[in-house]
């Protein structure tokens, strides 16, 4: 069991300001404040632990900043900052995809549901339902649903090319080939539409 919750997933990521701001907004507005309200209840483990995972899923992309290797356009005078490889715990993801579930569900549930879950008492008690959009329930949830998308980023050619190069890079600094830098372009707008994504259930919808 230990063998398994040790498992690690590694990810191709882009790391930038805007995906940082979700993260801080999601942790500080939405997570902090539903581990701190839902404690004594049955639902405590899920949300406490979903706060940990998110913790280390963003002290790893930090590190993952920090550790490696620059990546630069074919001219070499242009840095293409964040893009990434990253290894979160497979447990990580999969608790924050349990909570996210149970955080969906909280917001299609009835008003007058009688006896509602310790996950909808708690949303509905610590984040509200009107004010800026994005501060609502509605805009946490999608923000997390967001990040998650961002941090577990389907695979397909594009980034299957950018981490095959910046694994064969050995922490050394890359520049791109000119296939390469159409990879990252086209990389670079999935990323932006999926920051953007207003719909907050959209992971859940491809």
């Amino acid at each position: 069991m230990e063998q398994q919750e040790q498992r690690m997933s590694v990810h191709l990521i882009v790391v930038d300001p805007d995906l940082d701001a979700q993260c801080e907004r999601v942790e500080e507005r939405l997570l902090v404040p539903l581990a701190g309200s839902i404690r004594g209840t049955g639902d405590d483990a899920l949300c406490a632990d979903g706060l940990a995972a998110f913790r280390r899923i963003r002290t790893e992309l930090t590190d993952a900043v920090a550790r490696g290797p620059r990546v630069w356009t074919p001219n070499g005078r242009w840095e293409h900052e964040g893009l990434r490889i990253a290894r979160i715990p497979v447990r990580d993801t999969d608790v924050l995809y349990a909570l996210l579930r149970e955080l969906s569900a909280a917001l299609v549930s009835p008003p007058d549901l009688p006896g509602p879950s310790g996950v909808v008492a708690a949303l509905r008690a610590t984040v509200p339902s009107t004010g800026p959009a994005e501060d609502t329930a509605v805009g946490l949830v999608g923000a997390l649903a967001r990040v998650l998308s961002l941090v577990d980023l389907a695979p397909d050619a594009d980034t299957a090319a950018l981490f095959a190069v910046l694994e064969a890079a050995g922490g050394e600094d890359v520049r791109l080939t000119y296939a390469q830098e159409d990879a990252w372009q086209r990389l670079a707008h999935r990323v932006t539409m999926l920051l953007t994504e207003s719909a907050p259930l959209h992971r859940f919808l491809y």
